[in-house]
């Protein structure tokens, strides 16, 4: 879990086996973008909304763990 500790707190949990959850959480890392755990909450695993996110996806990024 990704903890932001200004006020008021932001936190994230990053989906394991998720690509896209990792490279927001390693732009999280780089900038301190809060923005950016808002972004790892709410994408959808099924379908990307964000352009950057679809880039990704298109690269061959998995959006999110396979079923069991």
């Amino acid at each position: 879990m990704i903890e932001s500790h200004r006020q008021p707190t932001i936190t994230a949990t990053v989906t394991e086996g998720c690509d896209v959850c990792a490279a927001l959480a390693k732009q999280w890392d780089d900038m301190l973008d809060r923005d950016v755990l808002f972004e790892i909450n709410n994408h959808p695993h099924e379908e990307p909304k964000l352009s950057r996110v679809r880039k990704w996806k298109a690269e061959g990024l998995s959006v999110g763990a396979p079923a069991a």
